[in-house]
């Protein structure tokens, strides 16, 4: 079992058995290959059932009350908003790539003068895709916005300069010419074939870009914020890379990707879980519950249970 601090009031408890059972309603998402069954108990304050809407509210399933809910402001809060939306990510890729001829993964970095507002990155997209659209109207994209891991100084501060990452589907030309018009006058453009990349999760291995940072590429001045926003995450030249690090230099209810309407969409249903037909799934892979314990009183105030399968 491995124990690790959320925040202050509460720790999380991870083990590697999935705690669900036979009359627990489950969560199965299906999305590409693969499939999650999800198992959440929650323990609500005086006894109520609360179901949480999809816009940020909950309500009470017995007063059938409204019950309002602050936005994220801890840190932990805002990390916990960002691996959902990277959980989201990684299902909708793995949805919608599959490693095809006509599937590109495209990097654009910016040179002098950086990018250090991410709105001005989310903008420059809006302009490119105006330009993709216009030239391969049946083409599919994910544009993914990250920070590097170097800082520059911009109004007393210091911020990460930004670059976009690119999942493109449907375009089988060579799009070096295009992009050489579209985006020379801001810096340097890479381009791979996702054909080239090995991996069993391409969801999981573009999502990872997001939260981690090659140790080779930061510098000073982003080591130090790292080590004031979060001791726990280690910054050593002998580390290829310092997982979670890019996560600390998001701004606060920022969207990380964006993506066009005609993808596919992960399927989500619920069922108990003695009725549901896991052979169907694929094989599993991972399976784990997660207790989230009150410091205080010692109780476990939520617990969240995961099976993972995968069709060959």
């Amino acid at each position: 079992m491995h124990k690790s601090k959320r925040s202050q009031a509460t720790e999380i408890y991870k083990k590697r058995k999935a705690a669900i059972k036979k009359g627990d309603l489950v969560k199965v998402t299906r999305y590409g290959k693969f499939a999650e069954v999800m198992f959440a108990k929650y323990t609500s304050p005086k006894g109520k059932v609360n179901i949480r809407r999809e816009h940020g509210s909950l309500i009470n399933s017995r007063t059938h009350e409204t019950i309002n809910v602050d936005h994220a402001t801890s840190r932990s809060d805002l990390l916990s908003s960002l691996k959902r939306s990277l959980k989201k990510l990684s299902q909708l890729i793995a949805c919608n790539f599959k490693g095809g001829k006509d599937e590109k993964f495209i990097t654009l970095t910016y040179s002098v003068p950086y990018q250090l507002d991410p709105r001005g990155a989310k903008k420059d997209w809006q302009r490119l895709y105006q330009n993709f659209r216009n030239n391969f109207p049946n083409a599919k994209y994910i544009a993914i916005f990250e920070p590097q891991g170097t800082l520059y100084p911009k109004d007393q501060k210091m911020v990460p300069n930004w670059h976009i990452h690119i999942l493109v589907k449907g375009i089988e030309e060579d799009l070096s010419p295009k992009l050489k018009k579209w985006w020379r006058s801001r810096g340097l453009f890479k381009i791979k074939p996702i054909s080239e990349i090995k991996t069993n999760n391409l969801g999981i291995y573009f999502t990872s870009y997001s939260k981690n940072l090659n140790s080779a590429f930061i510098n000073n001045a982003a080591r130090k914020v790292i080590q004031e926003k979060d001791t726990s995450i280690l910054v050593d030249d002998d580390k290829d890379v310092a997982k979670g690090a890019r996560l600390l230099f998001y701004p606060p209810n920022f969207r990380i990707y964006v993506s066009s309407q005609n993808l596919k969409k992960p399927q989500v249903s619920y069922v108990r879980f003695d009725e549901l037909d896991t052979s169907k799934l694929g094989k599993l892979v991972s399976e784990s519950t997660i207790d989230v314990k009150d410091i205080q009183t010692g109780k476990i105030v939520n617990t969240y249970s995961y099976l993972n399968y995968r069709n060959e």
